[in-house]
């Protein structure tokens, strides 16, 4: 999730990104937009988006995917 905020700094312009997957519960249809603003657009979300925060004062994996 956080590949277009930092891709979008680095180039200095606007980079979003599509994901389509579906509900592990329904199997209905799911889309979410994120861009390089930290936005995120739910298409056709059936149900609740969670996104998990980090605390940065107390991260310490060695990456941020091992945060998530």
């Amino acid at each position: 999730m956080a590949a277009p905020f930092v891709e979008g700094r680095l180039r200095n312009q606007p980079v979003s990104a599509t994901i389509q997957t579906s509900c592990g519960h329904c199997g209905q249809a799911a889309e979410f937009v994120l861009d390089s603003e930290l936005t995120i657009r739910a298409g056709k979300a059936p149900g609740l988006l969670f996104h998990p925060t980090i605390d940065w004062s107390s991260f310490d994996e060695p990456n941020i995917i091992h945060g998530f």
